[in-house]
């Protein structure tokens, strides 16, 4: 086992948060203002290539655009090997994934929530000409006082400039039909995302089988999308959620919602049947129940189940 970096710039390494393709996440104290943050270092050995610190340098470039409250602040980023590294706000809660591991599905009332608030995120990005182009359940956060955040920018593009046309980009199981064919990137990829969480959120279990990464079996397998997997105890929010999945996951960009704002107000009309007005309240209502916070929940309670 490795061994952690005591100093990194001006921040003094505390544990280790994750690791992905391109580098290491640390939870980091600056060692003189005292603020926890978490920095991403770009992995020793891609610290010498050009291509990947083109990469990091556009996802700093990206990142240092983005200021909405349901997306991670970015603070500062370091450009220069060896220890090129990007630093941005720590949340203290749960990934996606980690709620879905933890509990399997949520409530309606929460999954909808969760997805309404993280929309609003993804429509920040849009109307900086961001897509993210990689909205998974380890890339959308959940703060223990109820604040949903999307995080990592690291496939971000800028709509007007690129598209990624021709390139395989995204995570397995999680990219659209169009990603899957190298057709140009667009903001509609982005609502297939969200959708899958969606699914994901109200059933507990993952939509598309990676096991086999072959992309025309994967195609084949977003042709036929069983909505009817999608069950409540209200007929009419049944009714509604099954409606909205199959519009934001149709195989066809062109027929899916236009922007996630359409998205959003589909998902106000389901979480109105119960009455929900503070979405950030009834999942911090949620997490308390489930014992997932030390936070108290905050008044007026909410028929959240």
């Amino acid at each position: 086992m490795s061994s952690l970096p005591s100093i990194i710039g001006n921040y003094e390494i505390l544990s280790k948060l994750g690791e992905g393709g391109l580098g290491e996440v640390y939870k980091a104290v600056h060692v003189t203002k005292g603020n926890i943050v978490a920095l991403k270092l770009i992995h020793s050995k891609f610290q010498k290539s050009s291509k990947i610190l083109g990469l990091f340098h556009k996802e700093t470039m990206i990142h240092a655009r983005v200021n909405h409250r349901h997306c991670v602040q970015f603070i500062e980023a370091n450009l220069n090997p060896p220890h090129a590294h990007i630093v941005t706000s720590f949340i203290d809660g749960h990934t996606l994934g980690k709620l879905i591991s933890k509990v399997g599905a949520l409530p309606p009332m929460i999954a909808c929530s969760i997805v309404l608030d993280m929309l609003q995120g993804i429509e920040h990005l849009h109307c900086l000409d961001i897509i993210h182009s990689d909205i998974t359940p380890s890339n959308v956060l959940v703060q223990n006082n109820g604040l949903v955040l999307v995080a990592d920018f690291g496939l971000s593009c800028l709509s007007e400039v690129e598209n990624y046309e021709g390139m395989n980009v995204g995570t397995l199981g999680y990219q659209s039909p169009e990603r899957l064919l190298y057709k140009p990137i667009t903001v509609e990829s982005d609502v297939y995302g969200a959708g899958i969480l969606l699914y994901e959120l109200l059933t507990g279990r993952r939509l598309f089988n990676t096991h086999n990464p072959d992309p025309r079996s994967m195609i084949a397998e977003m042709k036929k999308i069983r909505f009817q997997y999608i069950q409540t105890p209200i007929p009419q929010l049944t009714k509604a959620l099954q409606n909205i999945l199959s519009k934001a996951l149709h195989y066809k960009y062109k027929s899916r919602y236009s922007s996630p704002r359409d998205f959003m107000y589909a998902l106000y009309e389901c979480i109105q049947m119960k009455s929900i007005r503070y979405t950030r309240r009834g999942i911090l209502q949620w997490l308390n129940q489930k014992q997932l916070t030390d936070v108290p929940p905050e008044p007026p309670s909410q028929d959240i189940s």
